[in-house]
């Protein structure tokens, strides 16, 4: 493998490591092995228009001969927001249903989940962004977007069909950015396992093959060489389910040990080539 001085990372929660400590989630483990600095900018609830937007930036900051990229995808249902100096998502755990209908109620994510296009800002100044902004309907703009995302949610009977052609299409234009960079790369597919097992709480099923029904024309330009997946690593649940050898239960994300195997299975692909 070529040597580089930074790994670059972003993604969402899967990526971030949800509330696991920072020494013990997966890219923490992957600069190790690695012997990198580690730029991590993953965010939990991180759209993947938003993981575009911040790497996009972020990356035209770094030097492609210095800088090893990894992303982590994400769900199709995600939305970003562009607010004040600020990134922020919205996504359908943020959705508070009595009895499922109707929303009763949404608030943005907030918890290790503002994101900005400035590599080198602060956190303490994401931070006081943040705490100048009210996360909810009481806010002029934000308040006008959870309006507009419950309209969505409620009468646009192509939303998921629309909302997997975005998601395509960000992949697309990230794909497009890094290969026209010269930036080494892969993206990492969590959620890539067939159809015909019952996915745990939290993730979804989201293959790019023709079999998917993701007939868009778009996805013949995604190149799988660049993918790493972790599919056919089921086990038996708790509660005789299925659920994924790498997953914690009870958070429906990584687990402590999970971070290592992931962090193995990165180290293996990326030594491959």
């Amino acid at each position: 493998m070529k040597k580089y001085k930074n790994l670059y990372i972003n993604g969402c929660s899967f990526t971030a490591g949800d509330n696991i400590k920072e020494e013990k989630i997966w890219p923490r483990l992957l600069a190790k092995k690695l012997k990198l600095n580690l730029i991590n900018c993953s965010k939990n609830a991180n759209s993947l228009q938003s993981i575009v937007f911040t790497s996009v930036n972020h990356l035209s900051d770094l030097s492609k001969d210095d800088t090893l990229v990894v992303i982590g995808l994400t769900w199709p249902s995600r939305y970003m927001i562009q607010f004040k100096n600020v990134v922020v998502n919205i996504t359908p755990v943020d959705l508070d249903r009595s009895g499922f209908k109707p929303i009763h109620k949404i608030n943005f994510s907030t918890f290790r989940r503002i994101s900005s296009a400035v590599l080198t800002l602060k956190k303490q100044t994401l931070d006081k962004f943040r705490d100048e902004i009210n996360f909810d309907e009481s806010d002029i703009v934000l308040g006008n977007f959870i309006k507009y995302y419950k309209s969505l949610l409620t009468y646009d009977t192509y939303l998921e069909k629309n909302q997997n052609l975005n998601y395509v299409s960000n992949l697309i234009l990230l794909q497009s950015f890094l290969k026209q960079n010269n930036f080494e790369y892969k993206f990492v597919n969590f959620n890539s396992s067939p159809s015909k097992f019952n996915q745990p709480r939290g993730l979804f099923n989201f293959d790019f093959s023709s079999s998917s029904g993701l007939d868009f024309p778009i996805c013949k330009k995604i190149d799988e060489t660049k993918i790493i997946k972790f599919e056919n690593l089921f086990t038996e649940s708790t509660n005789g389910g299925i659920s994924l050898a790498w997953m914690d239960e009870e958070t429906g994300h990584p687990s402590e040990k999970g971070c290592r195997y992931i962090s193995e299975v990165i180290f293996k692909r990326l030594s491959e080539g």
